[in-house]
């Protein structure tokens, strides 16, 4: 996922779409070029550009997945975040098999299949199908029961009905009993398991092993899902998530760094499992430009790990407590990271149950307990840029200069006017590409120039406008030449007031007003 910051985002702002899409307004249907010197005037464009717009624009143009936040002082804030990782209870524990599980005897402790450490004393199914298979090769066909203790419903225990006829060549299947809606409950994370088989005469019988080995009844789970579980939670590990986010404050070549105030990454963890989860943190760090990694030191954390806020037993029951962890200049070494221009960032966070190993503490999980962990990059839309470069390739579209008959057309100028009320000031430079891509001409011959001076400033917020003028020479041949082009390249560079020096605020209020027109003179 891309992510770019807010000094990218201000390229538009300085004269790049609106321009060219505002020239498509020119109307020349009516220019009659007459055998005489003569100069035509045409206004192309008067348009009023605010920050929050075209940040807007731009976001939802390129950074979907980002939000543009305006605080109630005007100033702005850009989140961008990795993916939301989400761990449900099912992914991490598993309680009741599906499978044949064999009863090698009429009385038989079946133990639950939970993780090291973990105790169940409650547990409600939600779906799945119990049935019995038993191997009668007694000669007589049996009648009886299968029946579970710790298994009950309103009261009566789980109990299946047997007849089982005599058959050495093939298995009894009872009929499926629907586990929906029973409640298991035990002391000791077993089941008891009963079967009682008889004869016509009445003796009860122990149904002999089909080989040495091999039990002669089989109880069968199948697609056994639970909706709560409740009892203790020991110590073990699981993982969470690894994620990383792209940055990439500069995707350019072009010299200049930005510093942005007080940047923050924020851990945003929900969590709705019934006992204590703490978070280790395995990994965080961020790669610069070159590739090297820069550890995010801190704080914030314990030893690397963070204890989860849950909801406790019995009275939160189905709830979801949020724990937020936030990195800044206060106690990381965040702000540092960040002017250093990082490409992206890389965490990964493991999960660990009852860190403390307190064995009097009853946890729960329901069927859509989850945890989920997010990171979260905030940026205020603060701080200083100086030369910081930024490019874009653009779709040209000349509109009627396209067909316009340059050969009586002796010059053509363009006039560029800017009413600056943003703390930026640009220089730009249009690079003109032919179909191959190539350059081929370039809108200043001279390099770039500043074409928007930044507003006064007090205190980091722009306090007027500044207006200035810009004229942009071009003959007949070279304006035929670039008026058959359909892309170019936009290279701006900005700085903030004072040259970059002190920090500014960028306001949603904050507009820029552009104009542009043009001047064609004829010869005889």
């Amino acid at each position: 996922m891309q992510r770019k910051t807010v000094f990218r985002l201000l390229l538009l702002l300085l004269v790049t779409a609106n321009i060219w899409s505002a020239c498509k307004k020119s109307d020349f249907d009516n220019l009659d070029l007459a055998d005489h010197n003569a100069e035509f005037a045409f206004p192309l464009f008067t348009t009023t550009l605010t920050l929050d717009d075209l940040l807007f624009k731009v976001l939802n143009d390129t950074l979907s997945g980002d939000t543009l936040f305006i605080n109630p002082d005007n100033t702005m804030t850009l989140y961008y975040s990795g993916d939301v990782s989400e761990k449900p209870a099912t992914d991490i524990f598993a309680t009741f098999p599906s499978g044949p599980a064999p009863i090698p005897d009429t009385v038989y402790q079946y133990p639950f299949n939970s993780p090291d450490g973990v105790t169940i004393r409650d547990a409600l199914f939600k779906t799945g199908t119990t049935n019995l298979v038993i191997f009668n090769n007694t000669g007589q066909t049996l009648t009886g029961k299968f029946y579970v203790d710790q298994i009950t419903k309103n009261g009566q225990k789980m109990t299946i009905p047997l007849t089982v006829p005599h058959n050495p060549t093939f298995p009894y299947s009872s009929p499926l009993f629907d586990m929906s809606g029973w409640r298991a409950e035990s002391d000791n994370n077993e089941l008891t398991f009963h079967y009682e088989l008889y004869t016509p005469s009445g003796e009860r019988v122990k149904i002999p092993e089909v080989a040495p080995g091999i039990s002669g009844v089989l109880v069968v789970f199948q697609n056994l899902t639970l909706s709560y579980l409740e009892g203790y939670w020991g110590y073990s590990t699981y993982p969470l998530t690894r994620d990383t986010i792209e940055i990439d404050i500069n995707q350019t070549s072009l010299d200049g760094g930005v510093t942005v105030k007080n940047p923050k990454v924020t851990m945003v963890v929900s969590n709705s499992w019934g006992f204590p989860t703490r978070g280790y943190v395995k990994y965080l760090s961020f790669i610069g430009q070159n590739g090297q990694e820069i550890p995010l030191e801190t704080t914030a954390f314990n030893n690397d790990s963070i204890d989860f806020a849950y909801p406790t037993y019995p009275n939160e029951i189905g709830q979801t407590k949020v724990t937020k962890v936030v990195l800044d200049e206060n106690n990381s070494n965040i702000a540092s990271i960040f002017n250093a221009q990082p490409t992206r960032l890389i965490y990964e966070v493991e999960g660990i149950s009852n860190a403390q190993h307190d064995p009097s503490i009853i946890g729960f999980l329901t069927d859509t307990s989850t945890i989920k962990l997010g990171v979260q990059v905030e940026l205020l839309l603060e701080g200083t840029a100086k030369n910081f470069g930024a490019e874009q390739e653009m779709d040209l579209q000349f509109g009627d200069y396209g067909t316009l008959d340059t050969s009586k057309i002796e010059s053509v100028e363009f006039k560029l006017v800017t009413e600056n009320g943003t703390p930026i000031s640009a220089d730009m430079q249009i690079v003109f590409l032919d179909e191959a891509g190539q350059a081929i001409d370039s809108l200043f011959t001279d390099g770039a120039r500043a074409i928007m001076q930044s507003a006064p400033v007090a205190n980091g917020i722009a306090t007027g406008s500044t207006r200035q003028e810009n004229f942009i020479q071009m003959g007949a041949t070279r304006f035929d030449r670039i008026r058959q082009t359909k892309k170019a390249i936009l290279k701006t560079s900005f700085t903030t007031a004072e040259n970059g020096t002190v920090p500014v605020k960028l306001l949603a209020t904050n507009a820029a007003v552009v104009k542009m027109g043009i001047k064609v003179k004829t010869r005889y």
